[in-house]
This record gives C-alpha cells, structure tokens and sequence, in this order.
C-alpha cells in the first residue's frame, strides 16, 4: 500500500471519528442539558420555597402558629412539588400584602439556590433575575451590576419563572452558566486524542515516505549493480585475455575501469545512507515511538474519566430514586397511620394556635372554595365548592438540613408524626423495593435492584429485598434513617456492572473506541513499516558487503597482482608468479560467472533464454560435481551420491548443471566445519524425476524458506552465522531456469540440522 493510500483512508477514518466524536460530544452535551435543566427547575422551585418559608418562620409569632390558608385547584393537576411551589407563590404574595414584607431577597435566593446545586453536582456561575413578567424587562440582578449572560449560550440554562407577586407580574427566575468549554476535562482528552491520531497518521505517512525512498534507493542500487555486472563481462574477458598474454598494464588498465564504475555505485549508496541516517529521520523515528505510550495511554485516561463521571452520574440518580421512593413510601404509611389511629379529620397537634389575618383570610375564601349545605341530620357543613387541596401554612423553627432536600425533609417530618402515634405503621420494605425499582425505571435505569434494612451503628443487615447483594461498583445509597436516633436505616442497591456504565454513556464511548482501535491500528502499521525498513536496511547493508565481497575485492587482487607483476619484482620466482596468475584468473572466472548468472536472469526475464533440452543421464553429472567441488572446497567434504546409471532426463545440460552447481556450492557456504553432502535421484510417482541435495549445514529458519527463493534474498542468519557473502541470486536463478524447464523446487529444512532441496522435472 503506498503513501497516498494510506493517506487517503487515514484521512476518512479521521473523518469518521471526527463525525462520530462530534457526535457524541454533541449528543454528550445535549443529554447534559437536559438533564441539569430538569435538575435546575427542581432545585429552583426548592429554593423559593425554602426562602419563602424561611420568611414565614420569621414572622414575630409562637412556633406552630397558623398565618394563612393556600389552596390549588385539582384540575392544575399538580404534582407535589409543583403544588408546593404553587403554595409558595402565593404565600410571598400574602408575605407583602398580608404582613407587610419585603420581597424575597435575590441574594438569599441565589445562596440557597448555589448550596442546593453543589449537592446535586451542578457547577457553574449562577445569577438570579428579577423581571416585569408582561415585557420580560429586568427589574435587578443578583449579584448587582454584573451583565447577565446570552440565555441562548451554550452551556447557559434558565429555571421557570417564579411570581414574587402574580398580581403585579413581578417575577423572579434563575440563570446558570456552566461554562461548559471552561472546563478542560470537556475537550481535553478528546482534542488530545484525537491530536495523537492525527501525528500517527502524519507519521505513518511520514514514515511510509522513507520507506518508499528507501526502497527506491535499494531497487536503483540493485539496478546499478545489474547493469554493473552485465557492462562488466566484455572488460573481464579483456583483462583476462591481457593476463594470459602477460600484458599486466593493460590488465590493470581494464581492472581500473570495471573498479572505478564499482566504486561509483557504492560511493551513491553509501550517500543515500548517510542521507537517511540524518538527524531529521533520527527525529522522526523518536517522535513515533514516543507517541506509542500517549496513545494507550490518553484513550485509557479519557476512558477512565468518562466512566468515573458517569458512575458519580448514575450513582446520584439512584440516590434520587431511592428518595423519592421513600417519600413515597411515607405518604403511604401517613394515610394508614391516620386510618389506624382514627386521626382522619381531626386538628393536627403541633398547631398552637392562628394570626389574625389567618382568621380574616378563612372568613373571606370560605365563600369562595365552600359552600354551606345540610347533611342527613340537617346540620349545616361546609363542603369544597370545588375538588381542591387546602393546606395551612404555620410558623416552623426547625432548622433544615439543605443536602437532603425540602421533600426528604418533610419525609422525615411525616415519619417522625407516624412513629408518635400509638399504632405503628411499620415501612413496607417490598413496596420500597417495587418503588424504587419503579422510579428507577421512569429514570431510564432498567437495572436490579433491592433494598435493605440495616442497623449501621452494629453493621448489621436486618431484612433485605430484591438484589441486594453489593459487589465491586454497585451503586449504595446514602442509608435513610428509619428513626429519629438512626438506630435502623433503610438502604438502596443496584448491584454494579462495568457495562451498564458504558452502555448508559456509549455516545462517548464509541468514538473514544473508533480512536483506540485507530490508534493500535496506526501502532501496527508503525511497527512493519519499521520492520520492513529495517529489513531493507540489513538488505542494503549486506549487498554492500557483498558489492565489496564479490565484485571490489577481486578486482583489487587482480590489481594489486598486476602491479607486483609489471614490477618484474618476482621475475626471478616463477611459481610465486605463477601462483599470483592463477589467483588473478580464478578471480576472473568468479566476475565472469556472476556476470554471467545475472545476464542470464535478464534473459529469462525478457524471455531471451533459449534452452536446449537433451536426453541426458544423470550420474555423469553428479559424479562431474562432486569432482569439481573436491578440489575447489576450502574445507572437508563428503559427497554421498545415490544414483542409478541408467537414469536418464531431458534438460538443458549447462542450465541442469549450473543450477546442482548453486545449491552444492550453497551446502558449502553455509555449513559448519565438516560438510556431508547427499545427491540423489529417483523415479517418483506420475513420471516426475526427483533430484534433491541434501546437507548437513545450518538449515533455513521456518519463516524464510518461503522467501529464499526472491531475488536478492538471503538468509541473514545463515550469513552472521558462516560469514557467507552473495547476492541472493543464487537460489532465485535455481528457481527460475528450473521453471523454465517445466519443473518444481522446494525445499525441507530444520534450522541447525541442514536442508534438503527437491527438484521435480518431467521425464
């Protein structure tokens, strides 16, 4: 794949991950509002009621005092909060026409607001309006002098309107600014994560880069070398034929051309190394390392961190519910406790007494939301002129605790009236487990649940409910006191699960999973472009020494023998002289056979190559070799030859030669000290002549051997091991002829035991 491909899909994968993370972020963001906006509406009405009954209990009267009447029709089909701020609204305006107060304070409204907000896990600036509700002008702000900020920001929530007084249209509401893009965990790790994807990608692209030039500058040196080594046949058989007339100055004329062309093209590939081990790819190569453990490690943090908030998140709502299904749980036991105590109609206890204006204020909505009428005894009763919920309101110096909220609150107030009375109504611990399994549900959290009763002092777990079981990460509710002394308590618990937290949040999940596996991806790709960089290298590396090997270093002898024999210093020891020339030759042969074997890949490449298949046999040929390689082996060697005289194949005689002639001389390059070398030849089935030769030499690593058989493929540790040199072309010119001759080679070797090459060719 090259750089422009990978370019291009890294470009959509980013693209993707940028739709879904925006997205998610988007959606993240939205799901947020929301819900802080039903939380802000709520803890707003809380707050005006709170305030407005903190001026109640202020009023210069003795506790449990009545000061007036509130009402609300049931076709406002209220729910209990909104009824309660629907009294509330009233009871400011009764507060100013009624008593003579001030309106409530915006300072104090927004304290109480603020405190209510921290509980509920709610930050941000907060600012209290008040407002003409008719023309929406503002009438002041809390704090005083500071511009409000844009409702339709992001980020910025407005609670409902609450009537200071509904007759005057003097409304108050509040306004929460989160600072939604001040807060970096919001952009942090997403940009940051993001960021590293996009430097692996410029890094891989980077890096595919120089690996395409790298291998550019590997396919021009092997190009150089090719063209080298068939330009160098015809000044070869010059210089040879000038040795053999003894002409050493033409020689080394001739030797000092082929040599300058040698140095030529490794002086080229030595600076195309020397270029790509500069300081700038040193760079690069740190620079994508280094990003590795960022990108593990910033998805694994942002992971971290959406999970943390989400199980706080998720942890809170549970709270919630449990609360409401408490408070449930106490209107239920209040209604029975009344029914059981015979309570139902009679003056509640803790009323003291009433306010004049109490008084006035029941002679003067008596009219209104009564009227007169005679039961079956003829006594005249009052009845509601319509459905409506009346409710007194009376003077309350009990302090509140503001983390459990005005409904929590009022619950254990009612609990507290319950456990006084003479009959008990004990708590239903079923029906809390089906209510708070009930409001959890409502919520959106369709998870198991139970409840248990506990006496925390001892740590004692009375009765339990449902699936009450808590495990790692299951969500505990704060313990509701059952008495006044805390001595029983009642708990919630929604048995923990990792997925159910990142199923609730997989908005941000998913993309944060699409940059992960990217990122690995990237990671991967990174890792074989290095791997194939530094194979290329090891490949130049080694051709260089083999250039240096095979071609430089035998036309340096050829020189340096020249000049000792032009010198006519060894005129007088002619078998000194005698040795050089020979030495001089051999190393003509050896340039000439390579540059023989590389024009004869061109030939079969170009499809040039003409063969002449014979009938030939094949013990000759193998008795021919091991006569060869006796006298040429630079070490001992035992030839093993298992051959029927009669056999017989039809092949090219030089090319079948040549090719047993690469793979014996292979067997020695790559073997120990002593050699054992096994050539053989049989029948095998289908009329297939099998010829293998076998060795006892280093053998070929599993992984390579499908590879040994490329052009200018080596086995590296068969050269680190035995010092060998070549070109890799050896086994790729067997491959070739022998392909061309309508046969197969394989091979079968164990490494450190030796190979065994077959060569399969029809009959």
């Amino acid at each position: 794949m090259n750089v422009k491909h990978i370019l291009g899909l890294s470009f959509c994968t980013l693209l993707l991950i940028i739709l879904f993370q925006q997205a998610g972020v988007w959606f993240a963001y939205h799901t947020q509002m929301q819900k802080t906006e039903a939380v802000l509406a709520s803890s707003f009405k809380e707050t005006f009621i709170l305030v407005t009954d903190a001026q109640v209990n202020r009023l210069p009267y003795a506790e449990g005092t009545l000061t007036h009447m509130v009402y609300a029709p049931d076709s406002l089909r209220l729910n209990d909060e909104d009824r309660q701020f629907y009294y509330a609204e009233q009871t400011s305006v009764v507060l100013q026409d009624g008593y003579g107060l001030p309106e409530s304070s915006l300072d104090s409204i927004r304290l109480t607001l603020g405190r209510i907000l921290e509980n509920e896990r709610v930050e941000g600036s907060i600012y209290i309006r008040k407002l003409d509700a008719a023309t929406g002008q503002t009438l002041q702000t809390s704090p005083a002098g500071i511009a409000l900020p844009d409702q339709e920001g992001i980020g910025v929530l407005t609670s409902p309107r609450a009537f200071l007084h509904q007759g005057k249209g003097i409304a108050v509401e509040a306004i929460v600014d989160q600072q939604y893009f001040d807060h970096p965990s919001n952009l942090l790790f997403p940009g940051l994560t993001f960021l590293i994807a996009v430097l692996l990608t410029g890094t891989i692209a980077l890096r595919m880069r120089l690996l395409q030039n790298l291998r550019h500058d590997v396919e021009r040196q092997c190009e150089d070398f090719y063209r080298l080594a068939e330009q160098m046949a015809k000044p070869v058989r010059k210089m040879e034929t000038y040795l053999h007339a003894s002409c050493w100055a033409e020689a080394r004329e001739q030797g000092q051309q082929v040599l300058a062309d040698t140095e030529a093209t490794l002086i080229r590939a030595k600076q195309e190394h020397a270029r790509l081990r500069s300081h700038r790819f040193v760079w690069l190569h740190r620079l994508s390392w280094s990003m590795i453990p960022l990108a593990f490690i910033l998805p694994a943090l942002w992971g971290k961190y959406i999970y943390s908030e989400q199980w706080q998140i998720m942890n809170h709502e549970v709270q919630v519910c449990f609360e409401e299904a408490f408070v449930e749980e106490n209107d239920l036991r209040h209604t029975r406790s009344l029914d059981v105590n015979h309570l139902r109609g009679t003056r509640k206890s803790f009323i003291t007494g009433m306010t004049d204006y109490f008084r006035y204020q029941t002679d003067s909505l008596t009219s209104v939301l009564y009227r007169k009428t005679t039961d079956e005894n003829d006594s005249v009763i009052y009845v509601p002129a319509t459905p409506t919920s009346i409710n007194g309101i009376y003077v309350s110096r009990k302090s509140m605790d503001l983390s459990e909220g005005i409904c929590l609150y009022r619950a254990y107030g009612t609990q507290q009236l319950i456990n006084e009375r003479p009959v008990a109504v004990p708590p239903d611990m079923s029906r809390i487990d089906s209510l708070f399994h009930s409001f959890l549900s409502e919520a959106g959290l369709n998870v198991r649940s139970g409840v248990r009763m506990l006496r925390p002092a001892a740590d004692q777990v009375i009765s339990q409910t449902g699936d009450a079981s808590i495990q790692r990460g299951s969500f505990v509710t704060t313990p509701l006191r059952l008495t006044e002394d805390a001595s029983e308590c009642v708990q919630g618990v929604v048995p923990g699960s990792v997925m159910t937290v990142i199923h609730s949040v997989w908005y941000l999940f998913l993309p944060l999973g699409m940059v992960f596996v990217f990122c690995l991806l990237c990671i991967v790709l990174l890792w074989r472009a290095w791997r194939q960089q530094r194979r290329l290298e090891q490949f130049r590396k080694d051709f260089t020494y083999s250039m240096i090997h095979d071609m430089k270093s035998p036309l340096q002898t050829i020189l340096m023998g020249t000049q000792m024999l032009e010198s006519g210093r060894l005129a007088d020891k002619p078998e000194k002289m005698e040795k050089i020339g020979q030495a001089m030759n051999d190393e003509c042969v050896r340039l000439l056979t390579l540059s023989g074997r590389v024009v004869m890949l061109t030939e079969i490449e170009r499809g040039e190559l003409q063969l002449h298949p014979v009938r030939m046999a094949i013990l000759p040929l193998f008795n021919d070799l091991v006569t060869k390689f006796r006298l040429k082996a630079s070490k001992p060697v035992e030839f093993d030859v298992v051959c029927s005289e009669d056999l017989r194949v039809t092949a090219d005689p030089f090319c079948l030669q040549e090719v047993l002639s690469n793979l014996v001389d292979n067997a020695l390059k790559y073997s120990g000290k002593e050699v054992r070398i096994r050539l053989s030849a049989e029948v095998a089935a289908g009329g297939v002549l099998q010829i293998k030769v076998g060795d006892n030499g280093i053998g070929i690593p599993q992984n390579q051997q499908m590879k040994i058989f490329n052009r200018f493929e080596r086995v590296a540790s068969g050269s680190h091991t035995t010092g060998a040199s070549g070109f890799g072309l050896g086994l790729n010119f067997v491959w070739q002829v022998v392909q061309l001759q309508g046969g197969t080679i394989s091979v079968k070797s164990t490494e450190g035991s030796g190979s065994v090459f077959t060569i399969s060719l029809p009959l």
